[in-house]
């Protein structure tokens, strides 16, 4: 009798997951022709360039069983954080995150359920944040800036296409004292969302150094947020005033909204320019009108870029 032992061999074992469709390639970056400016002064968490990129490329994640991955930022910008979404740029106290079309910030590589998972079309977000102390090497090279994969399939790659070259620049910004009046009378809130007064007033930069190419600014409460989007924030814990909060607006005449960041338009390259605002009490709803002083107080940040 004869026996025939027959053996099957493969060099490749299907992955968990695999991508169906075309690998999207994104490339950031490409008004970074004349460098990029940091104020500073800036705190910890400021965005100080961000980049918008477009992608229609259809495409579809499919895991059959549980999957691994995420995204692989390029080892050589340092070293990857274990989790989270802030990834670093080398050793210049900056780094970045990328926001998808879904409006969800890329992340560090973990464990993803099985299933058909559609990726979204749209806009990719690009965002350098300052992550600390700005350090000596102040130059990002062009190139990649890490992948999406999962189990060995490449989602997404990202990419640099103009160097990072860093500077620091500041302008000074004393801090202003508004007067809003003292001689309202109550009957000037006969109804809720009532401001009787615009106050115009500015915020004087001076002494602006070279290289600054655009001013972004925002502001954010140091009392109490009443309406983020209308830009209202509660008089501070001194004031005897009841029933009234500050809000604050743009050259516009629209409100300004807590913690957005606005273009000042305005900037031309000159050494010292305003920013004009205004402010006025807005009156509240569901509250006890009472008379007293009318405190309040708000952090003025600018970016230079």
């Amino acid at each position: 009798m004869a026996a025939t032992v027959l053996t099957y061999s493969s060099d490749s074992v299907a992955a968990p997951c695999y991508l169906q469709g075309k690998i999207r390639v994104i490339n950031f970056g490409s008004n970074l022709a004349g460098g990029l400016s940091v104020g500073r002064d800036a705190p910890v968490g400021t965005v100080i360039y961000k980049d918008i990129v477009h992608t229609s490329d259809y495409q579809t994640l499919i895991c059959d069983s549980m999957g691994y991955g995420g995204f692989y930022v390029n080892t050589s910008l340092g070293r990857p954080p274990p989790e989270g979404n802030v990834f670093p740029l080398g050793q210049t106290g900056l780094s970045f995150r990328i926001m998808e079309p879904n409006n969800s910030y890329l992340r560090a590589p973990t464990s993803i359920l099985p299933g058909n998972k559609p990726q979204v079309v749209g806009n990719y977000t690009f965002e350098i944040i300052k992550s600390g102390e700005l350090g000596k090497n102040n130059k990002v090279p062009a190139g990649s800036l890490g992948n999406k994969a999962y189990d060995g399939n490449t989602i997404a790659e990202f990419n640099l296409l103009r160097p990072i070259v860093l500077s620091q620049t500041s302008c000074q910004a004393p801090s202003i004292q508004v007067s809003m009046g003292d001689d309202y009378q109550l009957t000037e809130f006969n109804k809720a969302g009532s401001t009787p007064r615009m106050i115009n007033f500015n915020v004087g930069l001076t002494k602006c150094e070279q290289g600054i190419n655009s001013i972004t600014y925002s502001l954010d409460a140091t009392s109490q947020v009443l309406d983020r989007q209308k830009g209202i924030v509660a008089l501070n814990s001194s004031s005897t005033a009841k029933g009234i909060g500050l809000q604050l607006i743009g050259k516009t005449g629209q409100p300004l909204a807590l913690g957005t960041t606005y273009t000042f338009a305005g900037f031309n390259s000159t050494t010292n320019f305003n920013i004009p605002l205004s402010a006025t009490y807005y009156r509240l709803a569901g509250s006890t009108l009472e008379a007293g002083s009318a405190n309040a107080s708000v952090r003025f940040t600018v970016n230079y870029l």
